[in-house]
C-alpha cells in the first residue's frame, strides 16, 4: 500500500467477543506504516486512523 491508492476499510465498533464491525468504507491511503501497521485513512474530509488487518486496496494509484 502506498499513499494515492484507494482503499476498502471498516471501523470496529464493538471489541467485545464476537467482533462488530461496520459496512466496508472506501477513502484515500494518506499514510500507511509498516512497521506500526497503522494507514492513515482520508474519509469525508476526516483523517482516520486504522488497523492494516482492516484495509484492503480497492484501487493502486497510477504509478510512475
Amino acid at each position: 500500500m502506498r499513499a494515492g491508492d484507494l482503499v476498502r476499510f471498516r471501523d470496529c465498533i464493538f471489541h467485545g467477543s464476537p467482533k462488530v464491525y461496520t459496512e466496508w468504507k472506501v477513502g484515500l491511503l494518506l499514510e500507511y506504516t509498516p512497521w506500526m501497521k497503522i494507514a492513515k485513512i482520508s474519509y469525508n474530509g476526516k483523517v482516520v486512523s486504522v488497523r492494516a488487518n482492516d484495509v484492503q486496496i480497492h484501487k493502486r494509484a497510477k504509478r510512475t
